[in-house]
Order: structure tokens, then C-alpha cells, then sequence
């Protein structure tokens, strides 16, 4: 089996695993990391092809959540504090799903538990018809629409940055996300466990009215944030304020 990149270092405390979005890499979190790693040991982890991954041409997001599973059993983890935004997200709630003994809780930022609506899913088959030629401006295009109007004004460095890291991948590792994610079935998830929503009240990617209508079916918890798609990189105080796994 392929591996993801990750980094991890054990002192004995509570596990917080913490998986970026499509286009983004575990760097991501820093601002997230440092107000949670003096009660959490970190388990960071890239998505294939992303950061420092190695490209993979074909995966699933099942097969994601069993890569992470074997990560715990390599390092003897029976639990973790589930952390994931956007895609980190989709591999969350499969990981829920697969593994619901390894998880103390799961904070799904900007993200979903069901597939893509019929809608979604023609936007990235229409992605992926046309990506070998223009995989720089879908690039530019699919991060722009992360932030909103005010956020590409206050965040100009940073989108500059996931702009040119998005472009440096691989056309394989971007297809290869994009049918993961395409493909991916809902995992209707057990509503006994610890999960709660984190949102943005203006994200252009996933309508609040999707996580509203999980909310209100799972009866989990959630917060709406007033942002976009991209909380972890905006909105990092608010997120580690609101992850109601934090003592």
C-alpha cells in the first residue's frame, strides 16, 4: 500500500489527527496547531500527491481512512480526535464510519458526510474533461472560489501561496483527488458518536443549507462561523474556540 505523508511525534498525551482540504497540505494548520500542541500530540497527515505525498493516480476516500487506521496501529493509538477540512473531512466521516472504536470525536470543518449532489458532481466531471488543458486556470479558479470577496483582500499572501502550491501538483494527483471525491458514497453515521460541524456562513464550495440539513438529521452539534470555505486558514482562533473535544 501506498503512504500518505505525515508527522507525528508521541509524549504520551490525547491524539489530535488533523487532515487538510483538496489543494492544501498539512502546513495548513499551523496557527490551528499551535494553540491545540500543549494538550494534544499531533498527527498530521497530506493527502496523496498533495505536500510532500507521493502521487497516486487512482484511490478512494475508504481507502484513505484504512491508510490512517494503519498509522494508529503502527504507533499503538486507540483513539484519536478526528480533525478534517473539506476532503480531510470526507476521509473523516469514512473513517467514523470504519473505524468508530479509534475515534474520540470528529470536528468536520467546511465539509460534508454525504456524497455530491448530481449538480456537483457534473461540475468535476467537467473539471476533469477539461483539466489537461488548463489545469493552471482551474487551479486559480477552484481556489478562488475557497474565500470570499473581503477574505481575498485580507488574504492576498496566503492564496497567492495555495495558488502556486496547487499548480506545483501533479495533473495524476489532481484527477486523482478529483474521482475520489466524485465518487465518494454518504456515510450515514452513527449518531451516538462525538461529532460536531464547523461552517462558514458564505462558503461557495459546500452551502451552509447541506451542513444544516446533516445537522439537523444527526442531530450534531454545530457553528457557524462568519466566513468561507477556508476556515482553518481565517478563522484558526475561532476553530480551536469552538472544537468541543478541547478540556
Amino acid at each position: 500500500m501506498w503512504k500518505m505523508t505525515y508527522s507525528f511525534q508521541s509524549t504520551g498525551k490525547p491524539v489530535a489527527l488533523l487532515l487538510h482540504g483538496f489543494l492544501g497540505s498539512k502546513s495548513q494548520w499551523n496557527s490551528v496547531v499551535s494553540g491545540l500542541e500543549s494538550n494534544y500530540d499531533m498527527l498530521m497527515v497530506e493527502l496523496p500527491g498533495h505536500g510532500k505525498s507521493p502521487s497516486v493516480s487512482d484511490y478512494s476516500i475508504e481507502e484513505l481512512s484504512f491508510e490512517i487506521s494503519q498509522y494508529l496501529k503502527q504507533y499503538f493509538i486507540e483513539k484519536v480526535h478526528f480533525v478534517g477540512h473539506s476532503m480531510g473531512g470526507y476521509v473523516g466521516a469514512a473513517f467514523a464510519k470504519a473505524y468508530p472504536q479509534h475515534l474520540h470525536s470528529l470536528t468536520m470543518v467546511n465539509s460534508i458526510a454525504n456524497s455530491d449532489l448530481p449538480a456537483r458532481k457534473q461540475m468535476r466531471n467537467r473539471a476533469i474533461e477539461l483539466i489537461d488543458r488548463f489545469q493552471n486556470a482551474y487551479v486559480s479558479m477552484a481556489i478562488n472560489n475557497l474565500f470570499t470577496r473581503e477574505e481575498h483582500e485580507l488574504y492576498k499572501e496566503i492564496i497567492e501561496e495555495m495558488k502556486a502550491m496547487g499548480k506545483s501538483m501533479t495533473l495524476e494527483s489532481v484527477l486523482a483527488a478529483l474521482r475520489a471525491m466524485r465518487d465518494r458514497p454518504s456515510q450515514l453515521l452513527d449518531k451516538d458518536l462525538n461529532i460536531q460541524y464547523i461552517y462558514g456562513n458564505r462558503d461557495a464550495v459546500i452551502d451552509k443549507s447541506l451542513i444544516e440539513k446533516e445537522l439537523s438529521a444527526f442531530n450534531f452539534n454545530g457553528v457557524e462561523l462568519a466566513g468561507g470555505h477556508m476556515l482553518l486558514l481565517t478563522h484558526p482562533s475561532e476553530l480551536i474556540q469552538n472544537m468541543h473535544f478541547i478540556e
